[in-house]
């Protein structure tokens, strides 16, 4: 399989919803099993189930974005490919390492804050580049 494969956003999709049950059922055992070895590991439980959401939505969206491109015969290039893919994958991440380091969730210098919004790139790129050849293709 190559980087241009369309087949890529429904298993980059697949990986998300993995992780998103994965995150409950890990959520799950410190929240209602009170497993409190988990809870030291991940001391902000509520990071944890802001991740099971955000990698369900990441699935949501590339599914979209899969049956968008299909429908409209809308071809991407390979690099705005592997954006969708790495941008849903990573943007729901952060909330996975914020659970194990809640002092993150405030960076207190300009690099530590561009780190931060350079990572919301990949998606936006990527998103941004199939909405706009959408609506290309739809009043073109």
């Amino acid at each position: 399989m190559n980087l241009s494969d369309p087949n890529l956003l429904l298993i980059t999709g697949a990986i998300c919803m993995l992780m998103s049950l994965g995150l409950a059922w890990l959520a799950s055992l410190i929240l209602y099993a009170k497993m409190s070895s988990l809870k030291k590991i991940f001391p902000a439980t509520h990071q944890l189930i802001r991740a099971h959401i955000d990698y369900m939505l990441m699935f949501i969206l590339l599914v979209a974005a899969f049956f968008l491109q299909e429908r409209f015969e809308i071809v991407l290039p390979s690099w705005v490919i592997v954006l969708l893919c790495v941008g849903s994958l990573y943007n729901p991440f952060g909330f996975i390492i914020l659970a194990i380091k809640p002092e993150l969730a405030n960076p207190k210098t300009f690099a530590d804050k561009a780190k931060t919004l350079l990572g919301f790139l990949p998606a936006t790129l990527g998103y941004g580049y199939l909405m706009i050849a959408l609506i290309s293709t739809l009043i073109g």
